[in-house]
């Protein structure tokens, strides 16, 4: 990658956001806690693992605009225990000159069926050649709701501590969610989100997902700021899952990326 674009990349990342906001390779519309959901939605909403089917991991990598210097690889795996689950994150992104990392270390507790709150512990950091490594602990919290059989709805509050990184003292971009998804049919599952970031607009989408031959699921979900379009196709082998994920953005183009997960997504029914 040229010098330049890495200025670019940076100066759009952390100078005009005066902070760091991670990226995972599964946010997206489509990670919505639901009954027949994804596992990748208990990575972005705490208090879901403990809502979930036994264990579950799953790993992906994807590529933001094509640029391969900016990949973004996320392992997220978890354990549910009765009335409580367990969770650890891990994501990577970036190269040589630049680079951020996350991990996480959640708990949930599920006091009645269809409740659950959850907290997590987030290391945050990130390098710049030249320029040393800064890092900050943050904390994380949410919560997800089952009040029918058929309706999810999950909440999540990252950097409730407005921690700040290293010596620079920058604070943390920290992320407001709140989602809803309704089984319409045993088929077809509609899915929106909102997702806040402290110095920014919301940012609104809405989609669907459907199940064909209970072995495949594609899906599609729309959003702005910015305007874009998520794709997903999944493939279900007994408890294994193979999805594509991909996003058109308007200006920028298209985001591919791949996971591979086992477990099951559906909350308790």
């Amino acid at each position: 990658m040229s010098t330049s674009l890495f200025f670019i990349i940076v100066f759009f990342k952390v100078s005009s956001a005066f902070a760091l906001e991670t990226v995972t390779a599964f946010d997206d519309g489509f990670a919505v806690p639901s009954v027949n959901g994804v596992i990748e939605a208990s990575m972005l909403y705490p208090g879901a693992e403990s809502l979930m089917n036994g264990g579950f991991a799953v790993c992906g990598w994807s590529v933001p605009f094509g640029i391969e210097d900016l990949a973004v690889t996320s392992f997220h795996a978890g354990m549910n225990f009765g009335r409580a689950g367990l969770s650890l994150s891990f994501n990577t992104s970036g190269f040589d000159l630049y680079g951020e990392e996350q991990e996480k270390l959640g708990l949930s507790i599920s006091p009645y069926k269809g409740i659950s709150a959850g907290v997590r512990i987030t290391r945050n950091a990130m390098h710049i050649k030249g320029f040393g490594h800064a890092a900050a602990f943050s904390a994380d919290m949410g919560v997800v709701l089952q009040p029918v059989e058929t309706v999810c709805i999950a909440a999540s509050f990252e950097d409730i501590a407005d921690a700040e990184l290293g010596e620079s003292h920058e604070p943390l971009d920290g992320l407001t969610r709140f989602a809803a998804s309704w089984n319409a049919s045993k088929q077809i599952t509609l899915l929106c989100s909102l997702t806040k970031v402290r110095r920014f607009n919301p940012s609104f989408s809405g989609g669907f997902t459907t199940k064909i031959m209970n072995t495949l699921t594609i899906g599609v979900v729309g959003g702005n700021e910015p305007d874009h379009f998520d794709f997903l196709g999944t493939v279900t082998v007994s408890s294994i899952h193979f999805s594509y994920r991909g996003s058109h953005h308007r200006d920028l183009g298209m985001s591919h990326g791949f996971s591979i997960g086992w477990g099951y997504g559906r909350l308790f029914e």
